[in-house]
């Protein structure tokens, strides 16, 4: 399927501690946009919602684990650590599209026209930022080594304390999320997930729960920077203002 403008949409998540900050930056978005905005009194524009709101819509009862490498100083709410939650309930309310985009409010982008449109050809179920693998599944995913921050032990953190996966799965992914996009397919099988009571860190269950259903994935960026979609020295992609690469992970 054909990634047009009518046929997608772009989603902005944002809150208050982040929204007056980043908000100008988005001025200069040539397409229609939706704010998903997190606010616990119910304020704000665009799809507003509450943790619980967003709880109940999902039927998720669970919470964050304290004794997750990704929640070890016990601060991190259901709304970040679950990522794709927000995502989710948006999708239930919206659920005709055939592409949805998600963008954190701090990307920042100097040709969004020419970005978006890269990928108008692309049918791949679940593309982000970056995307990669525990090992060589020889699927064009690249495997993470020794020339990122965290090497084997992202592995080690995911899946962790908390994380309801599966049994049976032999391929394990990773991503990093402040830029995605998903098929509706892709976000119909994330939905399902809940049925099976399955939830996870999002930035490791969300590629390695799609691959298992047979979701194609794409990395945005490659491991030296460059993108199999456009050309990175003519168009600028930053997240909070800086190049985030292979080494950051």
């Amino acid at each position: 399927m054909e990634q047009t403008i009518d046929n997608s949409v772009f989603v902005v998540s944002t809150c208050d501690s982040t929204h007056n900050g980043w908000v100008h930056h988005w001025e200069n978005f040539p397409y229609n946009k939706e704010w998903l905005y997190h606010n616990e009194e119910g304020k704000g524009k665009g799809f507003v919602y509450t943790e619980k709101e967003m709880c109940d819509n999902l039927s998720f009862t669970g919470g964050v684990s304290k004794r997750h490498y990704w929640n070890s100083f016990g601060n991190r709410n259901i709304v970040w650590f679950y990522a794709h939650f927000r995502m989710l309930n948006y999708f239930i309310k919206n659920p005709t599209k055939d592409w949805y985009w998600f963008f954190d409010d701090d990307v920042t982008c100097d040709d969004w026209e020419g970005f978006i449109n890269s990928f108008n050809n692309v049918d791949t179920d679940f593309i982000s930022w970056l995307v990669f693998s525990k090992e060589d599944y020889n699927n064009g995913i690249p495997d993470i080594d020794k020339d990122t921050t965290s090497e084997h032990m992202w592995f080690e953190r995911f899946p962790g304390d908390g994380d309801i996966l599966p049994k049976g799965i032999n391929q394990w992914y990773g991503s990093f999320f402040p830029a995605v996009r998903y098929s509706n397919s892709s976000m119909n099988t994330l939905l399902k997930q809940f049925k099976d009571g399955l939830w996870g860190y999002s930035e490791g269950f969300v590629p390695t729960i799609l691959n298992k259903h047979n979701h194609s994935l794409g990395s945005i960026f490659n491991k030296d920077g460059t993108s199999d979609y456009y050309d990175v020295n003519k168009i600028i992609l930053k997240h909070k203002h800086q190049d985030i690469g292979w080494n950051w992970i």
